[in-house]
């Protein structure tokens, strides 16, 4: 029906307790840090962040750990006006803005939320730097989100 405002739930849980691998955990031990961290290829020099354990070009194991620039290129970008929430799509109070951005020495791309003074201050190409949280405890919310430059 037109003009129907549809709600739904997706139940979803996380329950598990598994290990994240090497690589990612490595990537979160450097969170931890208020690093970032990439893989770099030892045959084309890709650098992947967050780091992988086989290249995606040249399929090269990947074992060189390096640290990146905590500032970047917002490459594109989204606005939400949702979160999902113990498998519960919710309205937020405000969008909010998560981008893909392109740290310096990176070849691939990095998901992150983007502060600005609103999400219409938001562009593409615009220079971003990481914001960390005061206190991090080695997860992904230890990189709050990136703002401008």
């Amino acid at each position: 029906m037109a003009g129907e405002i549809v709600k739904t739930s997706v139940p979803i849980t996380f329950m598990y307790k598994n290990r994240v691998g090497r690589s990612l955990e490595t990537y979160i031990n450097g969170l931890k840090g208020k690093k970032i961290v990439g893989a770099k290829c030892p045959r084309c020099k890709k650098v992947y962040v967050p780091p992988r354990t086989v290249c995606g070009k040249c399929h090269k194991l990947l074992d060189n750990i390096i640290e990146l620039d905590q500032q970047g290129v917002l490459k594109s970008f989204t606005v939400a006006y949702v979160n999902i929430i113990n498998g519960e799509i919710k309205d937020t109070q405000e969008p909010y803005v998560i981008g893909l951005i392109k740290l310096k020495g990176a070849s691939s791309l990095l998901s992150a939320v983007i502060k600005a003074s609103s999400p219409g201050a938001v562009k593409t190409g615009m220079k971003v730097r990481a914001v960390w949280k005061d206190t991090t405890r080695g997860d992904y919310n230890d990189l709050a989100y990136f703002e401008p430059v």
